[in-house]
């Protein structure tokens, strides 16, 4: 059985939505897990830090939570659309104004991930750059558990950045189904 190129284009998109939810998931999982762990025996007689999950976090680490949401719900309501083109393509052509939907939604979630990417990769390097360079000469192991905790906070902005590149591959095949899809429906 040989398939058609509309076949191929739409099932490479619906791939790519998937993929695109499970990443963005991951993302969310990564960024909500992440912890800062003090050991007591690091301040001494003291011992009075607690390790509150809360108050590390950073408000653009928030926005990367919202965004990857935001992204994986769209895309989730962007499957059935995929799944009746799929179904569609092979007995007729469908209207074009279901194409011009998809490809706008694929962009607007593109722009928020893409918003999201650069919320938590600046906003991380800067804590990360500040923690290095400020002054921990009485508590070392406390910038070396803050460090470990803004690295760990990279790998789920990494995820963020790939379901972006997977949203951007979503919105060229939306984009080029739609453009076929105009030039089909002007033939008629």
């Amino acid at each position: 059985m040989e398939l058609s190129r509309r076949t191929v284009w739409i099932s490479s998109g619906l791939l790519a939505r998937l993929l695109m939810i499970a990443v963005l998931l991951m993302s969310v999982r990564f960024i909500l897990d992440n912890r800062v762990v003090f050991r007591n025996d690091d301040y001494g007689e003291y011992g009075y830090y607690r390790s509150d999950p809360g108050v590390y976090k950073l408000q653009s680490h928030k926005y990367v939570v919202a965004s990857a949401i935001v992204g994986a719900a769209g895309n989730l309501l962007q499957i059935p659309v995929a799944m009746y083109l799929l179904c569609k393509s092979r007995k007729t052509t469908p209207s074009a104004m279901i194409h011009d939907i998809s490809m706008h939604a694929d962009k607007a979630i593109s722009v928020v991930l893409a918003s999201g990417v650069g919320a938590g990769f600046g906003a991380t390097d800067d804590m990360m750059r500040l923690i290095r360079d400020g002054p921990w000469g009485y508590l070392p192991q406390v910038q070396q558990d803050l460090l470990s905790y803004y690295k760990k906070a990279i790998i789920a902005v990494v995820f963020l950045f790939i379901g972006m590149l997977l949203s951007l591959c979503a919105t060229v095949v939306s984009a080029r189904l739609r453009a076929r899809a105009i030039n089909d429906s002007e033939d008629v």
